[in-house]
């Protein structure tokens, strides 16, 4: 299973030319973490997340490692407030979660965004006339 964070983080490792051993021995881990974190088995800890902004990072790239980590996160909480039909549509997405074909994901993408892109339309209502005080209409 590769997740946003573990494909950033393999493709630094390429980047930078190490083998796995070498990364985990610069950074003070077991080769068999950067393996699992790498495959996606494990989420980097905080620490790691700073010892590879420290070490290796640009701006930018520590921009792009922490969107990749958020990205990453694999448990969710439901806000207090949402209705009864949230908790059934995160139920039904959870149970087919790992049957969905890669159009059925674009096309929720597209779904979650369309708020947005309604935000960014502009709204032509009726405009109110006001008229002056004394003023007759025809």
């Amino acid at each position: 299973m590769s997740s946003p964070f573990s494909i950033f983080f393999k493709n630094l490792r390429l980047r930078l030319g190490l083998r796995q051993s070498e990364l985990a021995t610069e950074l003070g881990y077991e080769q068999s973490y950067i393996s699992a974190v790498e495959l996606g088995n494990k989420a980097a800890s905080q620490e790691l997340l700073d010892k590879l902004a420290t070490l290796y990072l640009t701006d930018h790239d520590h921009e792009e490692m922490m969107r990749a980590a958020r990205e990453s996160n694999r448990r969710f909480i439901l806000p207090t407030v949402v209705p009864a039909d949230t908790y059934h549509l995160c139920n039904e997405l959870w149970a087919k979660i790992g049957d969905l074909y890669p159009a059925q994901i674009c096309a929720i993408r597209e779904l979650i965004k369309l708020d947005d892109q309604i935000a960014e339309r502009p709204h032509y209502g009726v405009e109110r006339i006001r008229r002056k005080k004394g003023e007759t209409t025809m």
